[in-house]
């Protein structure tokens, strides 16, 4: 090491001197690593030593600097994501093409009411209207909106700031303004665009206003586009797709927030900032559009996406009714678990320690206990489930971990985003955070409650209508990746099984282990179920033995019988891939795309990754479409016949819903048709439905 190298150096002088003087070493290690490794390391001095005599050809000529392909260049960077390097690229080469550019712009203030007016009949006399609302959130999680600008030419932008106290009546209060504009909002004459649409929708459904003409998102529009991206930041788009740099966000961001909070800022700054946002936003629609149109994302923009985005705008705007009252006596018996265990814990180490300290638990697991170290003293739970087959203390770390994460997570966490006016938690689902094209979840994240385990489960308990004159009524696709992966592989033997409604993971247990259905075990069954939902997701031998606790062996051979037993399976993944390779991409049954440029890489960890996301995404991707049409015909139908009904939580392949008692027959029928028949696949498609008291119950 460094350390007995430089000790070594500073006592010998040269590397020569301290091989000669080798037997003299003192540090036992360090003598014989120089008496085993003599030939390593004069080879290792050759390799680090600059050579000053390699014979170089050069010309000089060959030298002379030539014309940078720019557009080549350009396209490689946008590829990586290298934004900074992009625009300086562009502010080094002055071709029109390239050249940033600097516009005049024209950004107004309406201040008074005549002015409110005079703009009104400006916007109605528009077809498109691109917006974007400031705001900022309170203490009691509730919203205060500031203002609210709007784009109807590029380089021009008003923008309205609500009066917050009403102390003259010419000032333009959130209510007046949203008076004067309700008529707008509801012409569906007059089409609206934004980025992130989503959240200005919310702030006027909370008002009574639904847009009726909802035409363009640019940050959905991004997402289709590129949906591996991880920036789709309106100053990012505006630099790709206008050559043109957010003078205000970039200013408003670095220099003007750093001071001071959004309501503390004059007018003019929040005008600035607003009206360049929505300026911005209805400049990219017509590039933005032509992209869509060029990849043929259109369809998926126009009829999944976009209807989507008001369905998520209710559910948020509904929210979820928990019971408070449940989760704190649940944390408090979470608190007394934490504690015994802890005890345990100590007990068996026969000392305390910082039980979330890896540092600490590394020492008495490998230094203390004398357990293998298994991955450089690594605590994860990774190494922990290895260790527990030898001592106790890592099942108890385990559960300890286990407690803490659901406490902290979830059951202490969601009070923290109790609306203290709605006495409703309203979460966001994102709709451009995945690849795939799945919804996520945030403030909270209601996604990722775990339902595998009794005590995961227990926090669904909590989810409850808000009196008792409802229930929750959950309704979850059956298998659906299975049955789509069985549509587009189509196996034979899959598809019989999905058709004749027998159990899939009993009849492939029959079929790898080559015995009657009636003899399979509970075991059989559940490696069966692992390899068929592993495969999906390109697992592999590593991570199939390690699901099941079986050798690396035994799982190769299980998936080999896997694909014996369903060969369509294997054909759909190599004919998958190889398309991809062609096409440069993959799609769903929809049309939502994913980029394959990854299968190209020299790295095989980088292709290996690639290969297994290539396969599951035209499932995962379909299955996401799938529960996303039925969501907005479902919201469609409720909102025609006026019915009381609300969804109110889509989890995955699960949706949510809070239903009177009166309506249990006709929303349950509703529900499950829409969704058995929102993409019609070569298989039956099943829902499995219930109502309940809570989320538990009904799931």
């Amino acid at each position: 090491g460094p350390k007995t190298a430089k000790q070594l150096i500073k006592e010998y002088g040269t590397l020569e001197n301290i091989i000669k003087n080798y037997e003299l070493v003192k540090n036992k290690r360090a003598r014989e690593g120089l008496s085993n490794g003599r030939k390593n390391i004069y080879i290792s001095k050759e390799l680090v030593t600059i050579d000053c005599n390699v014979p170089i050809e050069y010309n000089f000529e060959a030298m002379a600097r030539t014309e940078f392909r720019i557009e080549e260049m350009l396209d490689n960077l946008y590829d990586l994501e290298f934004h900074s390097l992009i625009e300086l690229v562009k502010k080094s080469f002055s071709t029109t093409k390239d050249k940033i550019i600097k516009i005049q712009k024209e950004y107004v203030i309406i201040n008074k009411i005549k002015d409110l007016n005079n703009l009104c009949k400006k916007l109605n006399k528009s077809n498109l209207i691109a917006i974007n609302f400031q705001s900022y959130v309170q203490a009691n999680n509730e919203e205060c909106i500031l203002g609210i600008s709007l784009s109807i030419n590029p380089n021009q932008a008003y923008y309205i700031p609500f009066d917050q106290q009403n102390n003259n009546k010419d000032d333009i209060t959130f209510k007046k303004a949203l008076n004067s504009l309700r008529p707008i909002f509801q012409n569906n004459q007059i089409r609206f665009c934004g980025h992130n649409l989503k959240a200005d929708c919310l702030i006027l459904i909370k008002n009574g206003i639904f847009i009726s003409n909802i035409y363009f998102d640019t940050k959905i529009a991004e997402y289709l586009i590129r949906p591996a991206s991880s920036v789709s930041k309106l100053d990012k788009l505006s630099l790709d797709y206008l050559n043109y740099k957010m003078i205000y966000y970039d200013n408003f961001y670095s220099e003007k927030l750093k001071q001071k909070s959004l309501f503390d800022l004059s007018n003019k700054d929040v005008s600035n900032f607003s009206c360049e946002l929505s300026d911005i936003i209805f400049q990219l629609i017509p590039k933005l559009s032509n992209e869509l149109e060029k990849n043929n994302l259109k369809n998926i923009f126009e009829k999944i996406e976009m209807p989507l985005l008001m369905v998520l705008a209710q559910i948020e705007n509904t929210g979820i009714y928990l019971d408070m009252e449940y989760l704190k006596n649940l944390s408090h018996e979470y608190e007394k678990k934490i504690k015994r265990i802890s005890s345990e814990i100590f007990n068996i180490c026969e000392e305390k320690f910082n039980l979330n300290s890896p540092k600490q638990l590394a020492v008495i697991l490998f230094d203390k206990l004398k357990l293998k170290n298994i991955r450089k003293r690594s605590t994860s739970v990774e190494v922990l489930e290895v260790l527990q087959n030898f001592h106790p203390l890592p099942t108890l770390i385990l559960n300890y971990r286990h407690l803490s994460k659901l406490k902290s997570t979830y059951i202490d966490a969601f009070p923290n985003y109790l609306n203290q006016v709605t006495k409703r938690i309203h979460t966001t689902l994102n709709q451009t955070v995945t690849s795939t094209g799945r919804l996520s979840s945030a403030s909270p994240n209601f996604q990722n409650i775990p339902i595998r385990t009794d005590k995961g489960k227990e926090i669904r308990k909590a989810f409850i209508p808000k009196n008792k004159q409802k229930l929750i009524l959950s309704a979850d696709y059956s298998q659906i990746e299975l049955r789509i992966m069985a549509h587009f592989s189509n196996e034979p033997e899959l598809i019989r099984a999905f058709t004749e409604d027998k159990d899939v993971h009993k009849q492939t247990a029959s079929l790898i282990y080559d015995i009657n259905e009636s003899e399979v075990t509970p075991e059989q069954r559940r490696s069966a179920k692992v390899v068929n939902f592993g495969i999906m997701y390109g697992a592999g031998p590593f991570r199939i033995s390690k699901e099941l606790g079986i050798s690396m062996p035994k799982a190769k051979e299980l998936i080999e019988n896997y694909f014996l037993t369903y060969p369509g399976i294997k054909l759909y993944m190599d004919e998958t891939i190889s398309k991809a390779k062609k096409d440069g991409y993959v799609s769903t049954i929809m049309g939502r795309k994913r980029n394959a440029k990854n299968l190209a890489s020299e790295n095989k960890n980088v292709v290996s990754s690639e290969s297994r996301a290539i396969i599951n995404m035209p499932i995962q991707g379909t299955a996401a479409d799938m529960i996303k049409i039925a969501m907005i015909n479902i919201n469609n139908i409720i909102n025609k016949k006026n019915l009381k009904s609300k969804m109110i939580l889509q989890i995955h392949d699960e949706l949510l819903f809070e239903v009177p008692k009166e309506e249990k027959k006709i929303i349950s029928n509703l529900v499950v048709d829409e969704m058995e028949n929102a993409i019609k696949l070569s298989v039956p498609i099943k829902v499995d439905w219930n109502y309940g008291n809570n989320w538990l119950e009904a799931h």
